[in-house]
């Protein structure tokens, strides 16, 4: 239970990670316009498409494949890019090309959407920088990944409002798995390390924001009563061993989450969470997390024995 970092030191190991990590923003200081070229490079890099791919169990056609690159609408991209700003308003898939269909290199696969990029929690500060040719796709800049959302799971807003998102000072955080609210009507699903806007508190009960989308696609907040109970904590947990090891086994026994499906996590998705409770935003994917900042410890060339004694001196709760 000792205090690994304090929050001036979460703050700037957090700085140290976005400095080490190409794909790690500080959302409140991103671009207010790109150029067209940076945003064409990043529409661009998608899956190519290439192999033998299926959807429903069928495979996919050359005509198919085809529709999905045009939807990227790349050739409207403009010379400038003026930046527009949303927030997610439930649990979104991060898509790699412009549907919500799955792609699957198995005709029996049902698990492992080729398309899939990752989850994002509602209440989640996003950079709007391009829409797809049915207009029913934006392409997004979220604080570790960038990558297609379904333009119903986004409420545009300005961006000092967008700023309470991307840079919360009144929040709970939810120390579960997983918690689950009524807001407009539906069940919102807020994910391990979320982050939920603190409108009020009292002894016994919190008043959140939470954000809906209009008819039009703009932002309204909600307020939402909810009890204070030990799935919801008011800030960030302190960073300690014990903190990040308790998150962790919150997951046990759950479904592997490819991207985030199937509402559960993958590997570094699991790892990400844990460590969001405590404040600390890593990259998405495994590779880049081992490479940002932090003490790495490489055991490739190590015997069995030689990678048992290594795993023994590491602090418990390492990843």
């Amino acid at each position: 239970d000792k205090v690994v970092l304090n929050a001036a030191g979460v703050e700037a190991f957090n700085k140290k990670i976005i400095a080490a990590s190409p794909t790690v923003y500080d959302m409140a200081a991103y671009p207010k316009t790109l150029s067209g070229k940076t945003v064409a490079a990043y529409v661009n890099t998608h899956t190519d498409l290439s192999d033998e791919l299926y959807r429903e169990g069928k495979l996919v056609s050359d005509n198919y494949k085809n529709i999905l690159r045009s939807q990227t609408n790349a050739a409207e991209i403009p010379a400038d890019v003026t930046v527009r700003y949303g927030v997610t308003v439930r649990r979104a898939n991060l898509r790699n090309l412009p549907t919500g269909e799955g792609l699957f290199f198995y005709a029996s696969d049902r698990n492992f959407d080729a398309l899939q990029e990752t989850a994002l929690d509602p209440g989640e500060a996003v950079a709007i920088l391009h829409t797809s040719t049915n207009g029913y796709f934006y392409y997004v800049q979220a604080y570790n990944y960038r990558g297609w959302l379904s333009k119903f799971d986004v409420a545009e807003t300005d961006r000092s409002t967008w700023l309470r998102y991307a840079e919360p000072k009144n929040f709970l955080t939810v120390v579960a798995k997983d918690y689950t609210l009524k807001a407009d009507g539906a069940q919102v699903l807020f994910q391990q390390g979320a982050r939920l806007q603190l409108a009020d508190k009292k002894a016994s009960a919190y008043t959140v924001k939470v954000p809906v989308r209009t008819k039009e696609g703009k932002l309204q907040e909600e307020k939402v009563v909810l009890a204070a109970n030990a799935s919801l904590h008011e800030g960030y947990l302190p960073y300690t061993t014990n903190n990040i090891i308790r998150s962790a086994f919150k997951f046990y026994d759950s479904v592997y989450g490819w991207g985030g499906l199937q509402q559960s996590v993958d590997c570094s998705s699991f790892i990400s969470n844990a460590y969001r409770t405590v404040g600390i935003f890593l990259p998405r994917n495994a590779d880049e997390q081992e490479t940002s900042a932090g003490i790495h410890k490489k055991m490739g060339n190590m015997s069995s024995a030689q990678r048992a004694n290594v795993i023994k001196g590491l602090t418990p709760g390492s990843t």
